[in-house]
């Protein structure tokens, strides 16, 4: 016995040991002293309590180096998933597995385009976001040279290379592919309009519709905005094994001074993206002789596309315009490789890529492309079961080079509302909304994007037709005509992926918008009182109140007959009653949302099939088109097709009932009272290996349930499904607030950790914070931070 209990002992030391040597080779570097070929100056990088480097250097180059050390040692790993996404490697690092994937970011143009954008900028003169990108570059490969790899590579039996600017042109690339809406909905809406007819679609939300909520537009007068503006009064399938998050939507909303206690600007920004380990954005703060921010930054790229200085705040959220088409072509009878366009023969190009696949053969395929873009038939499965003619994408990211760099670089350096809007211009895609609050107490909002004029007889949602000219795009929409709202009289500006309101040339632009349940509430909720403060709008930035969920549910509750509802009244008042909150206490969401499952796969699976049902729940049109779908009465979607009898409203909505009711009591027992909420939502951020077990039991971060929620200001969103077991995937990637009437004091949150090292004391620390809604300060005020960890990196 006792040389068990020694036994025991000693593996229980040997053990500790063990992590204590491993944690040493790998874990990042945050004191002490390091030297950087290529510095000036010493440059000064302290880290605070939640691992943000606040870094403190003699010029920009400095300051830029040193922020490519400390984001690779914390980031690596995100930045190597990340460029191999944009450039199409992934199966050359993680296996066969990501092969497709490969194939798809390939097809796309993505590699391509990147290519194009480094080739541009080698053409180019000096700048300073040139040198200061270059400066970032060469610090992430000193740390690639010199630091301690992340644990990954070795799990992997891998090294990186080097970074390169074609990499960041990748990164670019890949976010700007965001949310491949269009390439979800566009195959998905032909179809529907090919096969059900006219009937089918007026019950769906293919169109923004008037009862949705629209961001109002507030033009400035160009005259005066000369100088510095006054204050004034499936696809799905092959996505999901991506290693890196897509981005999703976003809530931003900037608050003028008449509404705020302070009488200064109110700035708050949450950008939705899916959860990942670690998240998407890395917090850095830069001081250095003229320069002073506090950014988000994506891995791999310089400037914090999210930040502040002590004089503006910039903040993001997804446009959700439309900027992809797809045409589909008709090819030349004699000749395979040419399509018609009018009167005339096109021809395709056709060029061979080879990918590199880890532990086999590289797999070269051909990519071929019409006058209208890269076919997508064999990359793209619903194209590919929809019509046997190429189809190509038509996307405005790949038709001129990126210059996201340098408008980001200029967007933290802008001194006026014109400098910002000068350098928003430069986006042409993905389409952004760009919110701005500053100290002289402007507030702004721009959609940025380069808009295409369509012809008035163009459905931008269905395919087009590739041989007829007169379906082409027929030129680009002056800046000036794009949404925008400056310094409005209403005393805010908010955007949340909604539709923007007619522009000033009479156009509703066409998008992917969502009907905006989140704007609206922001907006009631920002006009409703004048005495705003950074502690009394976070209860608005928390909320998880659908004002929507409440009206569908009493339509289905009066659809069918109260006998149903025996042995279950408590569930069904409580549904009754719900106002649409989704605490975690609350019965009625878990009710409502297996409920609404089920009437929807009741009344839509017959006609779609099983995978084009779980492809519309994957796109806008579900949010969009639910409260239609629901309560419309005389709809042909309620009939099942695969019967002779004609199913009704009330008896596909009741069937759904019975089964909900039924799969909830073996669930969580027949007792309503035990339906909580918290019990059916599921929180845990991936990380890219954890999808290899055990691997998800080391990487992967499990995180409190939260309010999940479909559309709430406080957006906690999951995929609608039949289980009722709700994984919560897409939320706010950060919880920004800043009050200008003291910038030191601005407040946020990220979803797990600043760093992205499973060794680090920052990999997880902020998880419980952000599922139970706490904030943590964004450091500026120098006395406070230099009393915190420092690494000294020295020339």
């Amino acid at each position: 016995m006792k040389k068990l209990v020694f036994a025991l002992i000693f593996l229980f030391f040997l053990t500790i040991a063990g992590y204590q040597i491993i944690k040493y080779q790998f874990s990042p570097t945050y004191s002490g002293e390091i030297e950087m070929t290529g510095l000036s100056a010493e440059t000064e990088v302290y880290f605070d309590d939640f691992g943000v480097p606040h870094i403190y250097a003699a010029n920009a180059k400095d300051a830029y180096m040193a922020l490519g050390y400390v984001h690779a040692q914390d980031r690596l790993f995100q930045m190597e998933m990340m460029r191999r996404v944009g450039t199409g490697t992934l199966s050359e690092l993680l296996g066969e597995d990501l092969l497709e994937t490969d194939k798809f970011f390939r097809t796309l143009g993505i590699p391509k385009h990147s290519e194009w954008s480094t080739e541009e900028w080698n053409k180019s003169g000096n700048s300073e976001w040139k040198s200061a990108t270059e400066a970032y570059i060469k610090g992430v490969n000193h740390f690639i040279q010199n630091g301690k790899l992340p644990i990954e590579y070795t799990l992997l039996g891998a090294k990186p290379r080097e970074f390169t600017i074609n990499d960041a042109h990748a990164i670019i690339g890949y976010m700007s592919f965001t949310f491949a809406m269009a390439m979800k909905t566009d195959p998905l809406v032909t179809k529907m309009a090919r096969t059900l007819g006219p009937d089918y679609m007026k019950v769906l939300s293919v169109h923004t519709l008037p009862e949705h909520h629209f961001i109002p537009n507030h033009y400035p007068d160009r005259d005066e905005y000369s100088g510095e503006m006054l204050l004034q009064n499936s696809l799905s399938g092959l996505l999901e094994k991506l290693p890196v998050p897509l981005l999703e939507g976003s809530n931003s909303w900037v608050i003028a001074p008449s509404r705020t206690a302070s009488g200064k600007v109110l700035f708050l920004n949450d950008t939705h993206i899916g959860f990942s380990q670690p998240s998407v954005w890395y917090e850095a703060h830069l001081e250095y002789p003229g320069f002073s921010f506090y950014g988000n930054h994506l891995a791999g790229y310089p400037f914090g596309l999210v930040g502040h200085t002590r004089h503006h705040s910039i903040g993001l959220t997804m446009f959700e315009n439309d900027d992809q088409d797809f045409f589909e072509e008709k090819l030349n009878p004699n000749n395979p490789n040419e399509t018609v366009y009018g009167n005339e023969f096109r021809p395709m190009t056709i060029r061979t890529e080879t990918i590199p696949v880890k532990g086999k053969e590289p797999v070269s395929f051909e990519i071929k492309e019409s006058i209208h873009g890269p076919i997508m038939n064999e990359v793209i499965p619903e194209i590919g079961r929809l019509t046997d003619n190429p189809v190509a994408s038509w996307w405005v990211y790949v038709l001129e080079p990126t210059k996201a760099l340098e408008a980001a670089f200029k967007m933290g350096r802008a001194k006026s509302l014109k400098e910002t809007e000068e350098a928003i211009r430069l986006i042409h895609a993905p389409g952004l909304n760009v919110m701005y609050g500053d100290n002289s107490g402007n507030i702004a909002w721009w959609a940025t994007a380069k808009l295409p004029i369509r012809p008035e007889h163009v459905n931008s949602k269905l395919f087009l037709d590739g041989s007829n000219p007169s379906d082409e795009p027929l030129g680009w929409m002056p800046f000036e005509e794009n949404p925008m709202s400056i310094n409005p009289p209403s005393g805010f500006v908010a955007s949340a992926n909604n539709q923007p309101d007619t522009l000033s040339n009479g156009t509703l632009y066409p998008g992917y918008y969502y009907p905006g349940d989140r704007w609206n509430r922001i907006a009631k909720t920002v006009t409703s009182r004048d005495d705003w403060t950074q502690e009394n709008i976070k209860a608005l930035q928390l909320e998880t109140i659908n004002e929507n969920h409440p009206l569908n549910a009493q339509s289905m509750i009066e659809a069918v007959d109260k006998e149903i509802f025996q042995g279950f009244e408590v569930a069904i008042e409580k549904l009754e009653n719900w106002s649409g909150n989704h605490e975690l206490e609350s019965i009625a969401p878990t009710l409502y949302y297996k409920w609404l499952y089920h009437t929807l796969h009741g009344m839509m699976a017959d006609e779609l099939g099983e995978d084009d049902f779980k492809n519309f729940l994957a796109t806008f049109l579900y949010i969009r088109s639910t409260p239609n779908l629901i309560r419309t009465e005389n709809s042909p979607w309620w009939d099942n097709i695969a019967t002779e009898e004609k199913e009704s409203r009330k008896s596909i909505i009741e069937a759904a009932l019975k089964i909900s009711l039924a799969e909830l009591s073996k669930q969580f027992g027949k007792n309503p009272e035990k339906w909580i909420w918290e019990n059916a939502v599921v929180l845990e951020h991936p990380h890219p290996l954890g999808a290899k077990k055990p691997l998800d039991k080391i990487f992967n971060v499990k995180a409190p349930a939260v309010p999940a929620n479909e559309e709430s200001v406080n957006k906690l969103s999951f995929k609608l499904n039949p289980d009722g077991i709700y994984k919560v995937t897409v939320g706010p990637a950060m919880r920004i607030i800043l009050d200008f009437a003291d910038v030191e004091a601005s407040e946020s949150v990220l979803p797990t950790g600043q760093s992205g090292n499973y060794f680090s004391p920052w990999y997880s620390d902020q998880t419980e914070m952000f599922a139970t809604g706490q904030y943590r300060p964004q450091l500026m005020n120098e006395a406070v931070i230099k009393g915190k960890m420092k690494l000294l990196m020295k020339p």
